[in-house]
């Protein structure tokens, strides 16, 4: 055996082990990842990934009855809803149009999207919000929901045609979290 064989078979070895642990990790692992929900919005170049800017929250109960009060949170607050997935404890809007006002509240109490001469501009623009809420893990007993928030707006009057992005206040996810552990805890 000259040298090279011998380098070789450990490279072999490696991509059998690799191809192996794809095999064995790939769509079974698939249901225990996080929802990978990637909004694009306009005004901001790139992808935004909700699942890596999630606020968690403790949460304890039966997935289904968190999932019946994510889809009752997302009705009171008037958000429609794009995707639902049942089994993984997922609801979304990745384009949903809101202005002034979002659950009896001025927009400017969840986001900050800077000000101008009327005051806080999210309380004046249009605004695009991309909304993700599921339960983690996956599968198995919730431990907790992620909630992920992410908005672009601009002048409605034209003033300014260009869209700015808005950073959220934290206030929605905690607002959408209590109300789904108050429905929880109601069952």
């Amino acid at each position: 055996m000259t040298h090279r064989e011998r380098v070789r078979r450990p490279e072999r070895r490696l991509l059998a082990v690799a191809a192996f642990l794809a095999c064995a990790v790939g769509p079974a692992d698939a249901a225990a990842q996080a929802p990978q929900a990637r909004a694009v919005l306009p005004g901001i170049d790139t992808p935004i990934l909700l699942d890596t800017m999630g606020l968690a929250f403790p949460m304890t109960g039966a997935r289904d009855s968190i999932y019946a009060a994510f889809e009752k949170v997302f009705a009171e607050l008037r958000i429609p809803v794009q995707t639902r997935n049942r089994d993984a404890g997922l609801l979304h809007n990745l384009n949903a149009d809101v202005s002034r006002r979002l659950g009896g509240e001025a927009m400017s109490r969840y986001l900050d999207c800077g000000r101008g001469f009327s005051g806080n501009n999210a309380d004046f623009y249009k605004i695009t919000l991309a909304i993700s809420a599921w339960v983690e893990p996956a599968t198995g007993a919730p431990e907790r929901i992620q909630v992920a928030i992410a908005a672009s707006g601009r002048d409605p009057a034209g003033s300014r045609s260009y869209y700015s992005q808005c950073t959220s206040r934290g206030a929605l996810e905690k607002r959408i979290a209590e109300r789904v552990r108050e429905l929880v805890a109601a069952r």
